[in-house]
């Protein structure tokens, strides 16, 4: 009896012991705060409102994975060379990773591939810079993109009628959407200019001179900021062409509403900036390079936008 009293005391006694040696020694309860891992991101335009959804899913991939992030914009003309210098300071100065938006891939290559040789991971959305060096691309396929976009614009530009596509674009993803769709719309018998702005002209000023100086059936702008700015633009505006675009932005959810856009094409850009930091986090533990699926995206126009799949896409809800 003595015996059996004794090991109900020492048993648990032992016990206590053993998991009072493994909580002093464990680190992960030592009560040591765990380092944050710093992560850049270098959007492409001054305004990145147009990015908002993105930031919010980068965020939250922020919170879940133990990151946090900097957010830098260029405020010149020259973006290329302001992201060149951003790329070079955020790793001089020590951070572990950084995600780029990039301007001009030519004009990013080389000092991408050098950061990046030197430890700093780089990976990009939208467009892919693998080739310099990069880990990941988080984004749709820009020539499918394109090709869609070109191929609902034809719905509406009979054959032998003018499309004008928007082009603000460096050499980067968005000028490889506005490619694709162009000859996919030559091929179709449809003419194709390319409206750019000219000098310090804004992307408005730019319609109103080429509408002013031709007569077009459709206009297609090729991401959210563009899209946004066309939208304002032909509101309202007699005899405005038809307009198509990429994006998703409540902006642009809005003028879908209205019927000042007809079609566009969306993709979870809440989905996208979710994965873009998890794809960080992965190459600063060390991962080379490694393929993420491109992104889906599907056309939306007014009559299905309110449907629960494209709702999500046009609406999302953060939790």
């Amino acid at each position: 009896m003595k015996r059996k009293v004794l090991l109900q005391l020492v048993v648990p006694l032992l016990s206590l012991c053993v998991l009072f040696l493994l909580l002093t020694v464990d680190p992960v309860r030592s009560g040591q705060p765990q380092r944050l891992l710093e992560i850049s991101v270098l959007y492409r335009q001054s305004d990145a409102s147009a990015w908002s959804v993105v930031r919010q899913g980068m965020e939250q991939a922020a919170v879940d994975l133990g990151a946090e992030l900097r957010f830098l914009t260029p405020a010149g003309e020259d973006v290329p060379a302001e992201q060149r210098e951003l790329l070079e300071r955020e790793a001089e100065t020590g951070t572990d990773a950084i995600l780029l938006i990039p301007s001009d891939r030519a004009a990013l290559a080389e000092t991408v591939r050098e950061i990046t040789a030197a430890g700093t991971p780089v990976v990009t959305l939208e467009t892919d810079l693998s080739d310099a060096g990069a880990r990941a691309c988080i984004g749709a396929d820009n020539t499918a993109l394109g090709e869609a976009m070109g191929t609902a614009a034809l719905n509406g530009a009979p054959e032998g009628s003018l499309v004008i596509l928007l082009d603000t674009a460096e050499d980067n993803g968005i000028n490889d959407r506005i490619r694709a769709a162009e000859i996919l719309l030559k091929a179709a018998g449809r003419r194709v200019y390319r409206c750019s702005p000219v000098g310090t002209e804004t992307l408005t000023v730019a319609m109103e001179r080429t509408l002013s100086a031709m007569s077009a059936a459709a206009v297609v702008a090729f991401d959210a900021a563009d899209l946004e700015q066309a939208a304002a633009f032909l509101a309202g505006r007699e005899d405005a062409p038809l307009l198509y675009g990429a994006g998703s932005t409540a902006t642009v959810a809005a003028y879908l509403e209205q019927s000042t856009i007809l079609s566009i094409a969306a993709q979870n850009d809440f989905a996208a900036g979710y994965l873009a930091v998890g794809a960080a986090v992965r190459a600063i533990q060390g991962q080379s390079y490694f393929q993420v699926e491109p992104l889906e995206f599907v056309l939306v126009r007014q009559e299905n936008m309110y449907e629960p799949e494209n709702q999500k896409l046009l609406f999302p809800v953060t939790r």
